[in-house]
């Protein structure tokens, strides 16, 4: 008959040797995109600041049933990084100097008065959420790359509410995220944005060669050739 292998004492030591991570010891820093790295660096460091409340990113690997005989079971097909949103609560100054940093990033996405979208290497930016432990040492670290706010939330005002203060969520739409390996001295610099190249096929692309002229289609092309129709250098033309 099987046993029972738990051990009390063995779990309570462990637990108070090697402790668990603690949900409320994080930091989250938010590296200004390249729109706005000069003229709002401050704000950036504010902002990173300010945030109340982040999450660690998910990873799932997508599957797809396959059978030959018998039971049927999964073959994974590609992974998903949960890229269509992250949630990042924030603390707002007196100021609103984080909500004004937020509404000039996303007005660098989309322009408000034209509404034409900028170019993607100067809103996409870096995010990195640190677990950190009793001593603040880092002890787990993620980088959301190509990351960019898609949403941000409205904020009520209220007569009755006179002792609260406003929190500002966003939502982050990012490609995926790394593992940073904490061994490494932690960057207090921004991190250059490492962005995928186009890769070069390895063959020569085909030219597509000419039509034929319609004198070699006999009688049919000798009839249009007569009505004034003939291809040139340019394509099919009218005399």
């Amino acid at each position: 008959m099987a046993t029972n292998s738990f051990n009390l004492d063995k779990f309570t030591s462990t637990i108070r040797n090697k402790s668990l991570a603690r949900t409320n010891r994080f930091e989250v820093f938010i590296i200004p995109p390249a729109a706005l790295a000069g003229s709002m660096k401050t704000d950036g460091d504010l902002v990173s600041l300010y945030c109340e409340q982040a999450s660690i990113p998910s990873l799932t690997i997508a599957t797809k049933g396959f059978k030959i005989f018998g039971p049927t079971y999964q073959r994974p097909m590609t992974s998903d990084y949960g890229g269509d949103g992250i949630a990042l609560t924030f603390h707002v100054d007196r100021d609103m100097q984080v909500r004004k940093f937020f509404e000039n990033w996303m007005h660098y996405i989309v322009n408000p008065s034209t509404f034409t979208v900028g170019y993607q290497m100067n809103y996409i930016t870096s995010i990195f959420i640190r677990q950190l432990d009793e001593q603040d040492n880092v002890t787990h670290e993620i980088e959301l790359l190509e990351a960019f706010p898609r949403n941000m939330n409205i904020m009520d005002l209220n007569h009755a509410s006179s002792n609260q203060t406003h929190r500002l969520n966003i939502l982050f739409a990012y490609r995926y995220w790394i593992n940073i390996d904490t061994k490494k001295s932690p960057v207090a610099t921004s991190r250059i944005v490492q962005f995928p190249e186009i890769p070069t096929p390895s063959y020569e692309i085909p030219k597509l060669k000419p039509p034929a002229p319609f004198s070699n289609l006999g009688s049919a092309g000798a009839g249009l050739e007569s009505e004034g129709m003939a291809y040139g250098a340019g394509g099919l033309s009218g005399a």
